[in-house]
């Protein structure tokens, strides 16, 4: 949800549609699937070994779940992203320059999932945002529903209202946006809810994605086809920032 030139990079977009073709080709349950299972990756500061290719977007699977980690093409800084048992994931940062998003999830949305998720540690210095994510093809959504962000807002397009779920206030924006969709074509609409007041760490909260979908849908803004992944996203965007984050979801 970066606002400046928000998410329109081509690399994202195909490496994040290529990744949906390659886990849909594999077991249900994702157990079949070999790419980069380590769930340890590290980006080291571009500068220092010019030699030294960069992956953009790396994804694979760990405990039945779908993981993925993309960084904006010339990011410079050093993000380590790590999975941990069951449907728990770590992320932290220094010195990072550029957009990152990271998250564990499931190789395809649904209008019905349900989320609970822990959020045991959160800091982020610049933008970016932490909650479910993920994208809709005919017609092109870009999809958010944030729990929390760092310290320079997300918000940003046009207010369309609040409503509750889950016991919580959220605030519903949406923007068309210019750049690149998901398969590399010319633009698409973001949607989102963003809780009225940021969620709290270290308890259990839960996420009961028809609510937004639906919700979404009274206002005109139905998203399409969902089989494409959706993650419990950690994402950052700005100059310089720092950062630590530390999650785990689970289906109610």
């Amino acid at each position: 949800m970066k606002k400046q030139n928000s998410l329109t990079r081509v690399t994202r977009k195909v490496a994040f549609g290529a990744a949906a073709i390659t886990v849909l080709a594999c077991s249900t349950m994702l157990t079949g699937c070999k790419k980069q299972e380590a769930g340890v990756v590290a980006a080291k500061n571009l500068t220092s070994k010019p030699e030294a290719k960069v992956e953009t977007y790396q994804s694979g699977t760990n405990n039945g779940f779908f993981w993925s980690l993309w960084k904006s093409d010339g990011a410079t800084g050093t993000v380590n992203y790590a999975n941990g048992a069951a449907g728990n994931y770590s992320v932290n940062w220094n010195g990072f320059n550029g957009n990152f998003t990271c998250g564990k999830g499931y190789s395809a949305g649904s209008a019905t999932y349900k989320i609970g998720y822990n959020l045991s540690a959160y800091s982020n210095s610049g933008g970016g945002t932490f909650g479910w994510y993920g994208w809709s093809r005919s017609p092109y959504y870009e999809y958010y529903v944030n729990e929390t962000w760092g310290t320079v807002s997300p918000h940003d397009g046009t207010y369309l209202g609040t409503f509750e779920s889950d016991g919580a206030g959220y605030n519903v924006w949406t923007r068309l946006m210019t750049g690149k969709n998901i398969d590399g074509g010319d633009g698409f609409r973001q949607i989102y809810s963003s809780k009225v007041n940021k969620t709290s760490t270290k308890q259990n909260h839960v996420i009961t994605f028809a609510n937004h979908y639906q919700k979404w849908k009274s206002l005109g803004y139905t998203l399409g086809q969902l089989n494409i992944p959706a993650i419990m996203v950690s994402e950052t965007w700005g100059s310089n920032t720092n950062g630590n984050i530390n999650c785990t979801i689970w289906a109610q």
